[in-house]
């Protein structure tokens, strides 16, 4: 015979103490309905623990029913990361609380951003940390599905597309596990007195953990040692094919750029070796998806050499730009009304850019389709080759690169009028035959036109 619990009654959870000071505000509040006594009173059963479940699981992967056993291997792998928290969460804890006595020390270290990153950097190359770190197949599988990096890009986007790998291998959905595996570290260091290293394993731990939208210095870590294990793994494919081509990779660093241009166009005028460099392209698809992302990368980076002093050579003679400039004169004039600002501070409105870069662009557009027949654009990529050849032998491989950028997108031009190199070459060249200043940035469609040109 049972009976439901009175107020007075001892507790259902066995600590001596009547229902009514003990779990009866608890068990109203969830609203769960008061457990029942019984005229035999039985002990609280003890709490799970999480190794015999783990053992179930583990038993179960190897000797259950065949049809189950991936289930549980799948279930084993999902559950392992908390099991192993629960098993020592209170020599997590004890760790965590003896941090508390080194919290300043650590703040002074956070402050220096510098020796924060190094500590952090021979923290998490510690072998320990091994298991942690992904593999160059995370890497692949990341760059496959972000896109892959243009490692010859002076720009940001190479940062952009790491960071964009790096959250899609620590997704919301890993986080929790990762934060997880990184923490069960922590009494190891904080037993051996290495309390700025147990620090930044909690504080990383944490930021993993419950901060979804941010990398850290513990994931960057990990994904640098993936990565540079996928670099290793492009690099010996890029021998192979060079080899394959015939080339050694030895005596390519050891010619001139102009050495490597007449040895790709031999492979172009080839047939046959066209046909095996495109069937080893199709082969290897890391290879052809990275010199895709650099092509593109260079190409649009190659605007920036507009900006170098030294390539004032590349512009736009007088007699080029002269016939341009009524037309520009007309274009500004009916821009003027729109132009007025209240303060010469003030930066324009969305609208007033779009207007201008309307106006504007269409022109330039107009002028580039006009000045750059086949024979403008065979001697301007002979003037490329010169000035990418310098900045080469000068060591300046990133401006090499935006030369090599620009060259690659007028090689296959049919559009002047649409090149975004020749483009912003017809406005730079404008500005400076002006005297416009450099407040404008030819990589921006919408920004700011190049000043009102004399009358």
């Amino acid at each position: 015979m049972s009976t439901k619990l009175g107020r007075n009654d001892p507790c259902h959870c066995g600590s001596g103490k009547k229902y009514k000071r003990c779990h009866l505000a608890a068990d109203t509040h969830l609203n769960f309905p008061a457990p029942e006594s019984s005229e035999i009173s039985e002990p609280p059963a003890p709490p799970p623990d999480p190794r015999q479940l783990a053992s179930f699981l583990k038993e179960m992967s190897r000797k259950g029913p065949q049809e189950d056993r991936a289930v549980f291997e799948e279930l084993l792998a999902q559950t392992q990361p908390i099991l192993a928290y629960l098993e020592h969460q209170e020599e997590i804890e004890a760790a965590a609380t003896v941090l508390e006595a080194h919290r300043e020390e650590f703040d002074r270290l956070v402050e220096d951003k510098e020796a924060y990153l190094a500590r952090a950097e021979a923290l998490f190359a510690e072998e320990r940390f091994a298991p942690l770190r992904f593999t160059a197949a995370d890497i692949h599988r990341a760059f496959e599905s972000v896109g892959y990096p243009p490692n010859l890009s002076p720009g940001d986007q190479m940062f952009k597309t790491l960071l964009a790998a790096i959250m899609h291998l620590a997704a919301k959905e890993r986080r929790k596990q990762i934060a997880m595996d990184l923490v069960l570290h922590l009494p190891h260091y904080v037993a051996a007195g290495r309390y700025l290293d147990g620090w930044l394993i909690q504080e990383c731990a944490y930021s993993t953990g419950e901060v979804a939208d941010q990398s850290n210095a513990f994931l960057f870590q990990m994904f640098s040692h993936g990565y540079d294990a996928w670099m290793s793994e492009q690099r010996a494919r890029d021998e192979a094919i060079l080899q394959d081509l015939g080339m050694d990779s030895k005596r390519l660093r050891g010619m001139s750029l102009d050495e490597i241009d007449a040895w790709l166009a031999a492979q172009n005028d080839d047939p046959a070796k066209q046909a095996l460099m495109g069937a080893l392209m199709q082969a290897n698809p890391d290879q052809r998806a990275l010199a895709t992302a650099n092509l593109e990368a260079m190409e649009r980076d190659s605007i920036n050499l507009l900006e170098r002093e030294d390539a004032c050579g590349l512009l736009l003679a007088p007699p080029e730009v002269e016939p341009w400039l009524a037309d520009l004169n007309v274009r500004w004039a009916g821009l003027q009304d729109l132009l007025s600002q209240p303060s010469d501070d003030a930066p324009p409105d969305e609208a007033t850019t779009k207007a201008v870069a309307e106006a504007i662009w269409p022109a330039v557009s107009e002028m580039a389709q006009s000045i750059f027949t086949p024979e403008r654009i065979q001697q301007l990529i002979a003037q490329l080759k010169k000035y990418r050849s310098e900045l080469f032998a000068a060591g300046d491989k990133m401006a090499a690169a935006c030369a090599l950028g620009a060259i690659a997108s007028l090689e296959r031009e049919d559009e002047p009028g649409q090149n975004r190199f020749l483009n912003a070459l017809c406005l730079t060249s404008l500005q400076m035959f002006t005297g416009a200043g450099a407040n404008s940035h030819p990589e921006e469609e919408n920004s700011a036109p190049p000043a009102k040109p004399a009358s």
